[in-house]
């Protein structure tokens, strides 16, 4: 029989990307060159016989499926009963003769077999010449399908395609029911036979068993009487509401030295991208205004770097995202019951809550989920990495704490502390238009750059001063008399330049990206504020690196975990530095004030 190259190649692009795996990732994993997996998806070769076993295994198929493939294949088959789900791909796709699948469901057939006495169902995920579709059957139940089928299809972003109510003994439909509850979009559905009315003649524990579609496939879930559904991922995610215990997956990582050092705004970035909202790290803290701050406190405190210390960047934020907010400030503990019975809520309704102190130092960070009826909350903080550090080390691959942390908590650590400031993510508001944003962006920078002292905290123009007057204390930098307050006046001067750094690359950065929001006269003026915050970001940065190559630095202040300014000649350099980034700043200010005027 002659192989298709054609056929062959499209089947092994489309078990591939069902796997998850990227060409060069299935390349690494066969120990041949990316562009040998290219060739074969692409029709030039095919692979060499001495691959054919491992590809095989890889993509979950038999060789001769690979070799001879039909215009009808199973992507992936799951037999489940709604809590365990037991991979059957291969078995069923072996079962396939002559393009077509005419399967009996139940568990001898299929070959596995779950200890429940939950409704089993198989599910399927197929390809056709038409597109990729999904279909179902129940137990003894007879599934056909062919090329020609096209059952149901992920055209929603959710959609429901059966309901049952009862267990395998004896169940009924329950669409009609799930079509009408969903028609008032309630956040849960209680599974009691109020709203399921039970068989009278079923004395046995019953469930309801939904299955669904939503934009990552077919899903199945089954939920026993007098427990509760909640929606998740706005609306397009369905789960088992657990009062003891919920936890958000996925929540990305954060950590220091990684581009996002404003740990509000990175917090603020991880909450958002888990919600589904399209954004990067430089656009929040451009339509915040946090990338125009500058902060400090003659005592010499890290608490400078907190993007919320002094100015209210947070209410832009929010506005600008489209969303309320509510903060919740330095808690007694009397009130904490009601705060964590809120913090619980948001996390069973799919939103991240941010907080600050939860891990090591007061940071920014995230609330990802809670255990123990939410004594326990899960978190992402900027303190994480060396934990996951030393757990993903070799010698910790099977250690009982790798697996706790890893497995039971979805990669979260617990916190350590009751955090004394809570940001809630409220209701769904209306957005502003993308210029408006640019504008009140710029306003921003104006007000932030001219604001006042607020509680022992310089900002803007006077945060610039009074750093240049600091710096220029020479007793206040006398190692051999003063030691321990020295290098924390060093270790704060290098946070706030690495702020400084961070905080003006992300303003340049947005600002680029808005200029086709302007007029061409404004563009100019807005062309220019970025370049200043650029050449301020690549100023902090060449002047980071020469100390961080100071001699002076290696050999005498080795023991700070930070970069140092530990001569007058370069406390002299970096008060010239920040005496220019003063004077490009005011030049931006006035620009945008121009900017302004022009509406």
């Amino acid at each position: 029989m002659m192989i298709d190259l054609v056929k062959c190649g499209n089947k092994i692009a489309a078990l591939r990307k069902e796997r998850g795996y990227t060409g060069e990732e299935l390349a690494e994993r066969l120990h041949v060159s990316p562009q040998a997996v290219s060739k074969w998806e692409n029709a030039k070769c095919l692979p060499e016989t001495a691959i054919l076993p491992s590809l095989a295994e890889i993509l979950d198929c038999s060789i001769d499926s690979l070799l001879c493939p039909q215009e009808f294949f199973i992507l992936e088959a799951v037999y489940t009963d709604g809590q365990t789900m037991i991979q059957v791909t291969r078995l069923v796709n072996d079962m396939v003769r002559g393009n077509m699948l005419n399967i009996y469901v139940n568990a001898p057939f299929i070959g596995a077999s779950i200890e429940s006495d939950r409704l089993k169902i198989l599910t399927v995920k197929f390809q056709t010449p038409k597109g990729i579709y999904y279909a179902y059957a129940l137990q003894n139940e007879n599934l056909i399908l062919d090329k020609e089928s096209v059952c149901f299809a992920c055209d929603k972003p959710f959609q429901f395609i059966g309901a049952y109510y009862g267990n395998e003994k004896e169940y009924s439909s329950a669409m009609q029911k799930m079509e009408h509850y969903d028609y008032f979009k309630w956040d849960e559905i209680a599974v009691n036979h109020e709203n399921f009315p039970s068989n009278t003649s079923s004395d046995d524990t019953e469930y309801l068993t939904l299955i669904y579609l939503n934009a990552e496939g077919i899903h199945t879930l089954s939920c026993p009487e007098n427990k509760k559904i909640y929606y998740g991922n706005h609306r397009t995610q369905l789960l088992l509401r657990d009062d003891s215990k919920c936890i958000l997956k996925n929540v990305i990582r954060l950590s220091f030295g990684e581009g996002m050092e404003c740990s509000w705004a990175g917090a603020l970035y991880g909450a958002l991208k888990y919600m589904g909202e399209v954004c990067t790290y430089h656009y929040i803290m451009g339509i915040s205004g946090a990338c125009y701050r500058i902060c400090f406190t003659d005592v010499w405190d890290y608490s400078c770097t907190d993007a919320l210390v002094a100015f209210d960047y947070a209410t832009p934020l929010y506005k600008a995202v489209g969303y309320s907010f509510r903060t919740v400030e330095r808690l007694e503990k009397q009130e904490r019951k009601a705060e964590r019975l809120a913090i619980m809520e948001d996390i069973q309704r799919g939103k991240p809550v941010l907080a600050i102190n939860l891990r090591i130092a007061p940071e920014w960070g995230i609330i990802t989920g809670y255990t123990d009826n939410g004594n326990r909350f899960l978190c992402r903080t900027y303190f994480d990495k060396d934990v996951f550090d030393v757990l993903e080390q070799k010698d910790c691959q099977n250690s009982e704490d790798k697996q706790v942390v890893f497995d039971e908590n979805e990669g979260y650590l617990f916190n350590d502390y009751w955090p004394f400031i809570i940001m809630h993510f409220g209701e769904k508001v209306d957005v502003p238009s993308p210029r408006d944003t640019l504008k009140n962006s710029l306003a921003l920078l104006v007000s932030s750059f001219n604001t006042g002292e607020c509680r022992g905290y310089h900002q803007g123009k006077e945060a610039y001063r009074a750093w240049i007057k600091g710096l220029l204390k020479e007793d206040d930098f006398r190692i051999e008399s003063d030691r321990e307050n020295v290098l924390r006046r060093l270790s704060v001067n290098d946070s706030m330049l690495c702020n400084l750094l961070d905080s003006r690359h992300a303003a340049a950065s947005y600002l680029r990206t808005s200029i086709y929001l302007t007029t061409e006269n404004e563009s100019v003026y807005l062309a220019k504020i970025a370049e200043n915050c650029q050449a301020i970001s690549d100023m902090v940065y060449a002047f980071r690196e020469k100390v961080r190559n100071s001699s002076t630095c290696a050999t005498d202040y080795n023991t700070v975990n930070a970069f140092v300014v530990s001569t007058p000649d370069l406390r002299e350099e970096q008060v010239n530095m920040l005496e220019a980034a003063l004077a490009l700043d005011e030049e931006s200010c006035r620009l945008a004030e121009l900017i302004l005027k022009r509406g």
